[in-house]
C-alpha cells in the first residue's frame, strides 16, 4: 500500500481528528482492495422499457464484470442491447456499437434470469442502449474509472489516496531548478503534482492564456540550454519511478491567446463576424464604446457629468444617460433587425398587380414574421410574400382596393418592426446594467480592483472582439463590418456567463449575450469556434488533437480547464485521442454547472475521473453534475474543502465526497449496480480561488 497515513495527514494541515479519519480510511482502502482481489467482482444494471439515464452515473472499476438483466417491463419481448465498449482486441470507437449476445445460465429461455454481460478491462466512458421491435428503448452511460500506477515497481495508487498540490508553471523559474522546486511536494507527503500549462503564454501572462499550444514556454529555457517536452517528459517520469508521484497538467479547449500567429492565420477557428454575422450587432456596440471610453479617458464627457475618474453614484448615472442619449441613437441597432417598409411594400404590390395576385398556398396557421438576414445588414430583414398574399387580399382587382391592401400590408410590417425595436430596447436596457455593475465593480467597489482613470490601457469596460486595424471613426468602422476580408478578424473574446445553461454556447446565433453585454469577458483570450464536427473546422480540430496527443504523451492526467464551457462533442473527441495514447488517464475537471446531475452528463461522456470542487459555487443540485460527468467519463471533480462557509457545511462536504464510510460491512461480490456521486478531488483550495482568510473573518473561521 503506497501511501502513508501519516504524511497524508501532515501533508494537509488536518486537525488531530482528520488525521485519525484519515488513517482510518487509509487502512479500510487498503483492506477494501484485498479483499476485491480475491473474487470477481459483478454489478447487474437492469432494464426497463423507455429508461432513459443520461443524467445517472454509474461508476465501475476495471476488473468487474457488468451484467444487463430484463426488468419487469421488458421480460417477454425481444431486446437487443448494444454498446460502443469495444470487443476484445478491438479499439475504442465512440460511434461504433456493436450488439451483446445472451447468456441462459439454466439453459431454457427465461427472461428472468438471462443476462448479457462486458469484461471491463478499459477505463473511459461508454454508452449503451437497448430496443426491441427495431425501436430505441432506452439507454445511458458506463464509466469505467483509470487504474493509476507509481513505483518501479508499478503499484497501484487507490484514486481515495490522491493528494495533489498545484504549481504554476510559468512561476518555477527555468527548468534546471525545477526538480529541486517539485521535490518539496514529494517530501511534504504529495503523491501527485499538478502543474498549470507549460505552452507559451500570451501577452497577458495568464496561465490559461496560450500563444501557442505545442510550443514550451521560453522561459523555461537558458542561454545553455533549451527546454524541451522530452527534458519535461524525462522528470515527470522520473517523479513516477523515483518518488512515487504521478503529474498532471491542464488542457484549454474553449480559447486561445488573442496574439497567437495561428489564429490570425486561420481567422476561421474563432467566432468573427464573417462565419457569425449575428454578432455584428453586437460589435457596433462594442465599438460604439470604445470610442466612448476614447472620449472619457480625454475628458470629452466631462460636461456630461463623466469625468476621467469615476467616483461615485452619480458618475453611473451620467454614464447611463450618456449611452441613452449619444450612443444607443447613433449605432440604431434596431434597424439590423427590422424590414424597409416601402421597399417590401413596393415588392407586395407589384406581386399583387403581376398576373392577378397569383399566389402559392401556405399553412393558414402560419401567421407573417420577420425573417432575419443572415449577413445582418440594416433593414435588410423580409417577410414570407407567399403569406402576405394568401393574408391581405384584396376585394377586387381596382387600384383603390390593391392601395388599400398595401396600406393594411404597410401597417402590419410597421408593426413587427415595432416589436423589433421593443426587443431590441429590452437588451440594451440590460447591456447598460451590466455595463454599469461592471464600472461599479472594477472601480467603485471595495472588493474590485479599482483600476482608477479611465484610460486606453483601462477602458471604461473590458472590449468583447479583437480590432486590429488603424482606428478609424464609428461609421467607416461600421463599412468595415461588411468587408470579410477585414471582418473576419474582428474576433470574438471568451469568457463566462453567470448562472448560464453550461450546455449552451453563448456565442452560437440565438444567444444575445455578447449584445446583453452579459459576458464576464477574457480580453486577452479569443474563443474557438469548432462547429458540431471535424469538417467544419479541419485546422482548428487537427491542431488540438495533436496537443491533445502531446500533453497525454508526456503526463499521467490532465485537468479539463472550464470544462462547463467546453462543447461536450470537442473534449468527447480530445479525450478519446488522448485515451488511445495513455489509455489509464486520470481525468479531472473544472466543472461549475450548479448541479450535480448535469455534472454527470460530462463526466459520463467524457470519462471524467474526478471534478474540482469548490463549496461556496456548488449549488448541492446533482442534475447538472451528471450530465457532464456522464459524458466525458470524468474521473473526479475537485472540491474546495476550505471554502465551505461553517463547520456544518465542512461537515456535509466530507460525508459527500469522503469515499466509503469507515466501518462499512463487506458488500457481496454480485450485487445491484446502484447510482453513485462523481469521484471527488478534495481539495484545501484550488490555485484560482482566494483564500477564505482574504474573504471571511475570524470568526467565520
Amino acid at each position: 500500500f503506497p501511501l502513508d497515513p501519516q504524511a497524508v495527514a501532515a501533508s494537509s494541515g488536518a486537525t488531530p481528528v482528520f488525521r485519525k479519519l484519515i488513517s482510518v480510511a487509509c487502512k479500510s482502502g487498503k483492506r477494501q482492495a484485498t479483499t476485491m482481489a480475491h473474487a470477481k467482482q459483478t454489478r447487474v444494471l437492469l432494464l426497463n422499457d423507455m429508461e432513459k439515464l443520461d443524467k445517472t452515473l454509474f461508476r465501475l472499476e476495471q476488473g468487474f464484470e457488468l451484467q444487463f438483466r430484463l426488468g419487469p417491463t421488458l421480460q417477454g419481448k425481444h431486446v437487443t442491447v448494444y454498446t460502443n465498449y469495444p470487443a476484445s482486441g478491438e479499439v475504442f470507437d465512440r460511434h461504433k456499437f456493436r450488439s451483446l449476445s445472451w447468456h441462459n445460465p439454466t439453459g431454457k429461455e427465461d427472461d428472468s434470469d438471462k443476462y448479457c454481460k462486458l469484461d471491463l478491462q478499459t477505463s473511459g466512458s461508454y454508452k449503451y442502449h437497448f430496443s426491441h421491435e427495431g425501436q430505441k428503448s432506452g439507454g445511458g452511460y458506463i464509466v469505467v474509472d483509470p487504474i493509476l500506477r507509481v513505483g518501479a515497481d508499478n503499484h497501484e495508487l487507490p484514486l481515495d489516496c490522491v493528494t495533489l498540490q498545484t504549481f504554476l508553471a510559468k512561476c518555477l523559474g527555468p527548468f534546471d531548478g525545477w526538480e529541486n522546486r517539485l521535490r518539496v511536494a514529494k517530501e511534504s507527503g504529495y503523491n501527485m503534482v499538478h502543474l498549470t500549462p507549460v505552452q507559451k503564454l500570451g501577452l497577458s501572462r495568464s496561465c490559461y492564456s496560450l500563444a501557442d499550444q505545442l510550443e514550451v514556454n521560453p522561459d523555461f529555457s537558458t542561454s545553455n540550454k533549451k527546454c524541451s517536452w522530452s527534458e519535461i517528459g524525462k522528470l515527470v517520469e522520473k517523479m513516477k519511478n523515483e518518488w512515487n508521484m504521478l503529474c498532471i497538467t491542464d488542457v484549454v479547449y474553449n480559447h486561445t491567446a488573442a496574439n497567437s500567429e495561428w489564429i490570425t492565420q486561420h481567422p476561421e477557428c474563432a467566432y468573427n463576424l464573417v462565419n457569425s454575422a449575428h454578432l455584428k450587432p453586437a460589435w457596433l456596440l462594442d465599438r460604439a464604446l470604445c470610442h466612448l471610453t476614447y472620449k472619457v479617458a480625454g475628458g470629452k464627457c466631462s460636461d456630461k457629468g463623466v469625468p476621467p475618474v469615476i467616483e461615485n453614484e452619480h458618475h453611473l448615472n451620467c454614464i447611463r444617460k450618456v449611452i441613452y442619449e449619444d450612443v444607443y441613437p447613433k449605432i440604431r441597432l434596431w434597424e439590423f433587425f427590422q424590414v424597409d417598409v416601402n421597399k417590401a411594400v413596393q415588392q407586395f404590390k407589384t406581386l399583387l398587380t403581376q398576373a392577378g395576385g397569383s399566389k402559392v398556398k401556405t399553412d393558414p396557421s402560419q401567421h407573417l414574421a420577420i425573417i432575419q438576414d443572415p449577413e445582418f445588414k440594416r433593414f435588410n430583414c423580409t417577410v414570407d410574400m407567399n403569406i402576405a398574399l394568401n393574408t391581405f387580399i384584396p376585394h377586387s382587382n381596382g387600384p383603390a382596393a390593391i392601395e388599400e391592401c398595401c396600406n393594411w400590408f404597410r401597417k402590419r410590417i410597421e408593426e413587427l418592426n415595432g416589436e423589433q425595436y421593443r426587443q431590441i430596447n429590452y437588451h440594451q436596457e440590460q447591456a447598460v446594467n451590466c455595463i454599469l455593475a461592471t464600472v461599479n465593480y472594477e472601480r467603485l467597489a471595495g472588493h474590485g480592483p479599482k483600476l482608477g482613470a479611465v484610460t486606453r490601457k483601462n477602458p471604461l469596460v473590458t472590449r468583447y472582439f479583437t480590432y486590429p486595424f488603424k482606428e478609424l471613426t464609428l461609421e467607416e468602422e461600421e463599412i468595415m463590418m461588411h468587408q470579410p476580408d477585414k471582418s473576419s478578424y474582428f474576433m470574438a473574446h471568451n469568457g463566462w456567463v453567470m448562472g448560464d445553461d453550461p450546455l449552451r454556447n453563448f456565442a452560437e446565433p440565438g444567444s444575445n449575450v455578447y449584445l446583453r453585454r452579459e459576458l464576464i469577458c477574457w480580453g486577452d483570450s479569443v474563443k474557438l469556434r469548432y462547429g458540431n464536427k471535424p469538417e467544419d473546422c479541419p485546422y482548428l480540430w487537427a491542431h488540438m488533437k495533436k496537443y491533445t496527443e502531446m500533453t497525454a504523451k508526456y503526463f499521467h492526467g490532465v485537468r479539463l480547464d472550464n470544462c462547463h464551457s467546453t462543447p461536450l462533442n470537442v473534449a468527447e473527441e480530445m479525450l478519446a485521442a488522448a485515451r488511445s495514447v495513455r489509455p489509464n488517464l486520470y481525468v479531472i475537471a473544472e466543472l461549475f454547472t450548479g448541479s450535480e446531475y448535469i455534472d454527470n452528463v460530462f463526466v459520463n461522456r467524457l470519462g471524467i475521473t474526478s471534478l474540482i470542487r469548490v463549496a461556496e459555487l456548488f449549488t448541492g443540485s446533482e442534475e447538472l453534475d451528471n450530465v457532464f460527468v456522464n459524458k466525458l467519463g470524468i474521473s473526479s471533480l475537485i472540491r474546495e474543502a476550505m471554502s465551505a462557509y461553517n463547520s456544518h457545511e465542512e461537515g456535509r462536504l466530507v460525508y459527500r465526497f469522503g469515499g466509503e464510510p469507515v466501518g462499512s460491512f463487506v458488500q457481496p461480490r454480485l450485487r445491484p449496480l446502484m447510482p453513485a456521486i462523481a469521484h471527488a478531488l478534495f481539495m484545501d483550495i484550488t490555485h484560482d480561488n482566494e483564500c477564505p482568510i482574504q474573504v471571511s473573518n475570524g470568526n467565520e473561521l
